[in-house]
This record gives C-alpha cells, structure tokens and sequence, in this order.
C-alpha cells in the first residue's frame, strides 16, 4: 500500500455489506482461478483479470486496477494514481515479477474511516499470486508447445511418425506419417493384430512380438530394425520403437515411433556387398595390389602376392620396389613414375620383370594410379597382373611369324624365279617362229612376266596380305608400254588412287589390265601417228574398285561383237572376272574404246577381327 495503509481500525460495517464484499471477494477468486482454461497467452490473461477487477470488486464504481509486468501495463480505462492504494508484487521466476496496484478513485477524504479493509489487502496479494503462478504456468504450457513442434517438425522432417496404446482403452493410435509409412491412407483405422502382421512373417514377426512383449510384461523398452509387408503389398524396413508407461506397477500406455529406414539399409547392404567384392578382389584375386610412398617403398601389400610370387605380405612391406625389379627395367620404371603430375593422375606401365621368392623373374603388368592426396590411401596405388606367360606365348609367335614369312618370301623367290625361266624359254621359243606363232608367245610371255612382277613385288614386301596395287599399275604399264615400242607418240593419262589388294585379287587384276593394255597397244591406233591412253583407278568408301581404261584409238571394227569373240584374250577377260566376282563392259565407238571393271575389295581375316573387336 501507499505511505496511507489500511488503519487497524476497520469501518463499521453492517452485516449485510460484508457479506456482500465476502460474496464479491470469492467471485473474483473464482473467475480468475478458472482464466487458464480460456486464455492461450499471457497478455489475455492480465487483461482479462484487469476485466473482473474492474467489474467484480466491491463497490467498482470507485475501483480500478494496474498491472505492470516486464514493462507491460494492463490497466483499467479509468486507472489513475490516487492517495488510496493498495499494491502487491509476487515472483513469477527469479527476479521477474508482476506488480499489482487497486487504486481508489472518490475525490472524498478520507480520514478516519478508509477505503480498504486489510481483507482487501489479502485478497490482492493472494490475486497476484494466483496470477503469478498462472503466468508460470502458461509459459510452461507455451513452452511445451514450441518444444512439441520442434519434435514435430524435427519427426516431419525425417519422416519419422508415431504411434501410442492406450492400454486402458486398447485403443492404438497412429499419426498420419506413421500410416503413410506403413503404406496405408489417412482413413485407414490401425489395430493390434494386424499391426504384429504386418511384420514379415518368420524371424521379423518373432521378433518384433517379443520385444512387444517384453516391454508390457517386463518394463524393457525397445528399437529394432524389421522388414514388413506394406499396405501397397511391398517390402519394405522398418524401424520401430517402444516405451511402456507403468503407473502403480501397472502398464497404462504404450508409445513410440515407426521409419522407414527401407533406402539406408538398401545403401547399408550395397557398402556391405561393395566391401565384400573389393575384400575379394584383394585378398582372392588374381592381381597384385600395393601401396608405395614417393620413395616407392611398400607400405600395403594385397595377400594376393603369395598366390602370384610367393611372398607373404609382410615380406614386402616396408621394402623398396625397385630391390625386386630387373636392373634393365629399373632406370625405365623410374622414368615412368616421375612423370605423375597432378594433371595425369593414372599411368599403364609396359610388363616389366619381377623377382619372385624363388628367385625367377616374372614379367608383370601394371596400372599406377596416384592417390597421394587421398587420406585413406596416402601414396601410390599400383595394380599388377603375372602376364609371363602370355609374353613367352607372344615370343614364340612372333619367331614362329618371323619363319613363316622368310619361307613365304622364298617361295615367291623361287616362284618369280622359275616364271623368270618359263618366260626365258617362250622368247627362245619365239625367235625360232614367226607370224602368228610368234605374237602369240610374246602374248604369254607379257601374261607371264604380270604374274612374276607380283611374286617379285611380294618377296620385295613386309606384308604378304596386302600389296601396293598402285605400284603395281605403274610397274605394269611401263613394261606393256617397253615392250611394244612403235613409232607412235604416245600420251599416258593416270589418275591412280593408292590401294592395296590381297594377292589373290592382286593377280587376277593385273592380268586383265594386262589383256586391256596389250590389245590398245596393238589394234588402237592402227594408222595414226598419235594416240592417248587414260588410266583411273579408284576406291569407294564400300570397299569398291573400280578401274577405268581408255583410248582415242579406233574402236571395235563395227561388226565386232564382244561375247561372240573367241579370241584368247577377251576370253581370259570374262574368266578372270568371274574369278574375281566383278563386272566389266566395253563402250567403243569413232572416237575410242573405254573398259569398266568393278569388283568388291577383299579385307584380310586379321584386318576383320581387329575391327570387330
């Protein structure tokens, strides 16, 4: 109260007035003790009691109240400091109060008889403790609410939902995450049978029904990780856990949480399944795996070095590399490992050899790859496979290739050779004949001497299965050209594409050219002192040939008909072409004669295999 504080000496009052303060006193008491249940913040709540103040207390036409808290006024309209006041504090936490003054607001003095009595002076302090309390009880409660909505928000966020039983009841609750968790919609109503089933039938349904058990029957809470059968009807993993609540030794609520922990156990099992594959390709394969340091010393070494060279790992861990490598291999090896840079952090290294625990040397494989500035590895990583095997198996073939071929290139020696001598014999043989006789043999020896230019060419080459068909052309035309000299001037057009063709194909269709070149240079240019021959060769991206022969000679007489001839060389023409599966024709006319060939351009079996592969 102010400096003028209730006397001792009470107004004489009759009985009924104080029974209507009395009666006034309890009603306040009342509506301000039932405020919790109407209001949801502390601001309504003092106003509120402001309200009943302002209204319930007797005689309230003269009172009103103020109540300041945390720099907060709430106050009655008509609230203004008078000589007769009550105040009242009390401690809503430590030093946070609430403060609580009822003023009377007469203008009448008052001098011997005052306003308040010291009953108003306890109802006000037992007001402001009600309200005290209420305060702190509605921050609890606020508290509780935000708290409530972070564990919501935080069980939202991961998806994790809750369920509760009351065991009272047997009602069984799930919130609408733990429904859609389970795969069923929000109408869907859960029950306790069907909950237990929805565990995998066998070991996971067992499981989970003792752990049930065991939390209702013996107070042992649980949380376990079990594979159920959705609503949607697939399997899926599911963490569930149990708290039971027990209140007078008897279980009255059962609660806790369900998640779908289905994707981590999936990436759980891949780590798993990962682990066991990389532990099997380093302990049971086939490859070396090690660790070095800059230095090439050893600091892990797979298993697997026992299988491959007899060495248990602890035989080479701590050692330098290059104490086991060939002292011919060792400079090139350090060469190749002082070339990783950060910008090429993988290298393949050609088989080198490696001393085994038996002393032996073995040629070994291996890919380097630079994890220095990985945490986990912290140096060099070399993989190395045993290839020993497969080197001498290479070794043998490239010398039984290197037998082959020198006895390839004899036998086309010897093939040009004795050509060479049948060629010697028909020359003799034609300086003996004359006339028709005569043009004829040197017509075998030309056919003769285009199949022994191939031999000679073969033996001269590298590759047996592909020869340079353009210099092959070339060598051709220049000896047709050498060998029936005439007065004629001459003019050779070629445009000659560089192929080259087996010598199956090689042969044949150098002898067609051949016949081609030989009957120009005979019949073309009957009677003229100057005459144009063109040669063009070319290839297309179908693996076509084609070649293209023509002259500005005469032509075919005009009752020549080319499949009627029975002349030898267009003949071999059509023989020949047939062999090569081609197709060829002749255009003749005033002005000249042009020969078309076209045929497919074989590819070598190894030319085959390597594209396919």
């Amino acid at each position: 109260m102010s400096d003028k504080k209730a006397g001792k000496s009470s107004p004489i009052l009759s009985l009924s007035l104080i029974r209507q303060r009395m009666k006034s006193h309890l009603e306040i008491l009342h509506e301000i003790s039932g405020l919790n249940e109407k209001v949801e913040s502390v601001e309504d709540l003092l106003t509120q009691a402001i309200s009943i103040l302002d209204s319930g207390w007797f005689s309230s036409q003269n009172i009103s109240a103020n109540i300041v808290f945390e720099d907060q006024k709430f106050m009655a309209s008509s609230f203004s400091e008078t000589n007769w006041e009550l105040h009242s504090k009390a401690e809503v936490s430590p030093e946070v109060y609430i403060h609580f003054t009822l003023a009377h607001q007469t203008s009448k003095s008052y001098t011997e008889n005052k306003p308040f009595l010291e009953e108003d002076q306890r109802l006000l302090d037992s007001l402001t403790t009600a309200l005290a309390s209420k305060i702190q009880s509605l921050r609890t409660q606020q508290e509780l609410n935000e708290n409530q909505k972070l564990v919501d928000k935080a069980y939202q966020l991961a998806r994790i939902g809750t369920w509760e039983f009351d065991m009272i009841n047997q009602k069984l609750h799930w919130s609408p995450l733990t429904k859609e968790v389970h795969g069923f919609d929000e109408d869907h109503v859960p029950d306790v049978d069907q909950t237990v089933n929805l565990f995998k039938e066998g070991y996971d349904r067992k499981i989970f029904a003792k752990a049930a058990y065991d939390a209702i029957e013996k107070e042992i809470p649980f949380d376990v990780e079990l594979k159920i059968i959705s609503g949607k009807g697939d399997e899926r993993w599911m963490r569930a856990t149990g708290e039971p609540e027990y209140k007078d030794g008897k279980c009255i609520r059962f609660y806790g949480i369900s998640q779908n922990v289905t994707n981590r156990k999936q990436a759980e099992e891949h780590v798993r399944l990962s682990e066991q594959r990389f532990r099997s390709l380093v302990q049971e394969g086939s490859d070396i795996i090690g660790i070095l340091d800059e230095d090439a010393n050893f600091t892990y070494v797979s298993p697997t070095i026992k299988s491959v060279l007899g060495y248990m790992s602890s035989d080479l861990v701590g050692k330098n590399a290059f104490d086991f490598i060939h002292p011919e291999d060792s400079e090139r090896l350090q060469e190749v490992l002082s070339s990783i840079t950060s910008k090429k952090e993988r290298i393949e290294i050609d088989p080198f050899r490696f001393r085994n625990k038996d002393g032996q040397w073995r040629w070994l494989e291996t890919t380097v790859t630079d994890m220095r500035n990985d945490p986990a590895v912290g140096g060099l990583v070399a993989n190395s496979r045993d290839v020993t095997d497969r080197k001498n198996q290479r070794q043998q073939l490239i010398e039984s290739l290197a037998e082959k071929e020198a006895l390839l290139a004899e036998i086309h020696h010897r093939v040009k050779n004795n050509l060479a001598v049948v060629v010697g014999l028909l020359q003799l043989q034609g300086t003996e004949d004359d006339g028709e006789e005569a043009v004829r043999l040197q017509d075998c020896v030309s056919r003769v001497q285009t199949m022994s230019q191939i031999h000679e060419q073969l033996y001269q080459s590298n590759n047996f299965s592909n020869l340079d068909f353009t210099e092959n052309i070339h060598r051709l035309m220049k000896n047709i050209f050498k060998t029936f000299k005439s007065e004629l001037n001459l003019e050779i057009d070629s445009n000659i594409q560089s192929t080259h063709l087996s010598i199956n194909q090689a042969i044949p269709c150098s002898l067609i050219i051949n016949e081609v070149l030989t009957n120009i240079m005979k019949h073309a240019f009957v009677g003229k002192s100057n005459g144009t021959i063109s040669v063009n060769l070319s290839e297309t991206r179908k693996n076509i040939i084609r070649i293209e022969i023509g002259d500005n000679g005469v032509g075919f007489p005009k009752d020549f008909i080319i499949e009627e001839s029975d002349s030898l060389g267009m003949t071999l023409i059509g023989v020949i072409s047939n062999q090569l599966n081609a197709t060829y024709k002749f255009d003749s006319s005033d002005e000249g004669t042009t020969f078309m060939l076209e045929f497919e351009k074989s590819i070598p079996e190894h030319e085959k295999f390597s594209k396919s592969n």
